[in-house]
């Protein structure tokens, strides 16, 4: 890898004006071309939404026939912002470049040398040579992915099926598609994302084909896979491609515990079994990466704890083995430890909501409020998600709940937390630090849950903690071997 920043095309070009964009480029193809001497065509993703009517205001491919890509991506470098990096991959002939746009994160520009491309068995590194457009439309992973959009503005179709697929809503591979995702694995991942995103069917012989080489994702980084996973949960229908992998036996390669959920049959208002509820509340769930993602793993620990009992299976203790097996999974597919963290809270939690009833002690409200802690609007968002893929009529509880929980906060703007930190609670009653600090502050927590003490930002807070402790010394005062057990006797 290599990076460009000098400006070394003559004569200087004149900076554009206009933020850099999609479109803006658009326009500024046909002065690319006679900058570079080389033919340059837009192509993939940004093509197929324009077609389809969906929001095209993403990072743009850009494809360079019988020209340099690292040259393109200067050249456009100098005409947008001398102050942007080339970043080039002179191995497999491409160049990006990522431009700061005002009011944005920013807009990423690759250049990739048209190119045939040769696959080793063991990696998905390739082996590439120049080629032309025909050739590099053959090397992607659809035929609705290969479209270009050349700098007259027309579209080209060089594999000849791409429009027609467009308009059939299929994915169809250029290749036959054992050859197709045998040469990069992670396009069988795509294959299922695109189906969720597009709502596109499968071409005849492409879920076989993923059968049939699912093994061979194992090549594949797990932060790739984890990535496809999470745009696939993050669209419109995440069912549609999280059936795909079932059924091709790709979802058994990214997490064996995802997996057994299938089979895994559920009584009383479960619709389907563990799988397909977990489908279905997908579909319902709001587009947010926690709340899918904790909706993906709620009930992935139902498979290791299913049993049976007078009134159908069980699955008891399902929360506390899911939280842990979420965990798991999501260490191996590289999540970051706030979200490791966070959706293991939440699938810890998530059948408190869905056990709401009416006359809930508000003590138990405040436990729940606290437990929940600023995971609390996603946990109410996994409650109405498991609720919707069900046939539980629990939806107004919800809403209920979620009044109360709000209450509770409103009462307790700083939230639920001892009136006296360790500081004061020496002072208050003249002892060393010790364990006995713990204690204290655990038995006074557990009071403002109860409504035995009032909120810490309370003027008679304080006051009213002591009298709390002075009352109930045996319960946390020092014990024999502690620091000043000698003297709380």
């Amino acid at each position: 890898m290599t990076t460009l920043s000098s400006p070394e095309l003559h004569p200087p070009l004149e900076i554009v004006a206009e933020a850099p964009g999609a479109g803006p480029l658009r326009r500024l193809l046909p002065e690319l071309e006679r900058g570079i001497g080389a033919r340059v065509c837009i192509v993939g993703g940004y093509v197929r939404d324009l077609l389809l009517g969906r929001p095209a205001d993403t990072d743009v491919d850009v494809v360079v026939e019988k020209g340099s890509a690292e040259v393109a991506a200067e050249w456009l470098r100098q005409r947008w912002d001398r102050r942007a990096r080339v970043v080039a991959f002179e191995r497999f002939g491409t160049a990006q470049i990522a431009f700061l746009v005002p009011g944005q994160n920013r807009f990423t520009v690759e250049f990739v040398r048209a190119r045939a491309e040769a696959y080793s068995p063991e990696s998905r590194k390739p082996t590439v040579r120049e080629g032309t457009m025909e050739e590099d439309a053959q090397r992607r992973d659809f035929t609705i992915n290969a479209l270009l959009l050349d700098s007259d503005g027309a579209v080209l179709d060089p594999t000849y099926q791409g429009l027609r697929d467009l308009r059939a809503g299929i994915l169809r591979t250029p290749l036959p598609p054992a050859e197709t995702f045998s040469e990069d694995p992670l396009r069988m991942l795509r294959a299922a994302r695109f189906a969720s995103q597009l709502e596109f069917q499968l071409a005849p012989g492409v879920e076989a084909a993923m059968a049939e080489m699912a093994p061979r994702l194992g090549i594949v980084s797990p932060e790739r896979v984890r990535d496809e996973l999470l745009k696939l949960l993050l669209s419109p229908r995440p069912s549609l491609g999280l059936r795909i992998l079932q059924r091709s036996g790709l979802l058994l390669e990214i997490s064996a515990e995802l997996a057994a959920m299938a089979g895994v049959e559920q009584g009383g208002y479960h619709l389907g079994d563990v799988f397909e509820h977990t489908c279905l509340a997908l579909d319902s769930a709001s587009p947010q990466r926690l709340v899918r993602l904790a909706v993906l793993f709620h009930d992935v620990g139902k498979p290791s704890t299913a049993g049976s009992g007078p009134d159908g299976p069980t699955f008891h203790r399902h929360p506390q083995v899911g939280a842990a097996l979420s965990e798991s999974v999501m260490r191996r597919l590289r999540f970051s430890g706030a979200e490791i963290d966070a959706v293991r809270q939440l699938v810890l939690l998530h059948m408190r909501p869905i056990q709401y009833q009416s006359d809930w002690a508000d003590s138990a409200i405040r436990r729940l409020w606290h437990a929940a802690g600023e995971l609390r609007p996603e946990l109410m968002a996994l409650a109405r998600a498991d609720t919707a893929g069900s046939s539980y009529p629990g939806l107004e509880l919800l809403s209920e709940l979620e009044d109360r929980l709000l209450a509770v906060g409103d009462a307790h703007p700083q939230g639920l937390r001892p009136a006296l930190g360790g500081e004061q609670l020496k002072a208050a009653f003249e002892l060393p630090p010790g364990p006995w600090i713990g204690r204290a502050q655990a038995a006074l927590l557990e009071a403002v849950m109860e409504g035995q003490l009032p909120p810490a930002d309370e003027p008679s807070a304080q006051s009213a903690a002591i009298g709390y402790l002075e009352d109930r010394r045996d319960s946390w005062q020092p014990r024999p071997g502690e620091p000043g057990a000698a003297l709380g006797d």
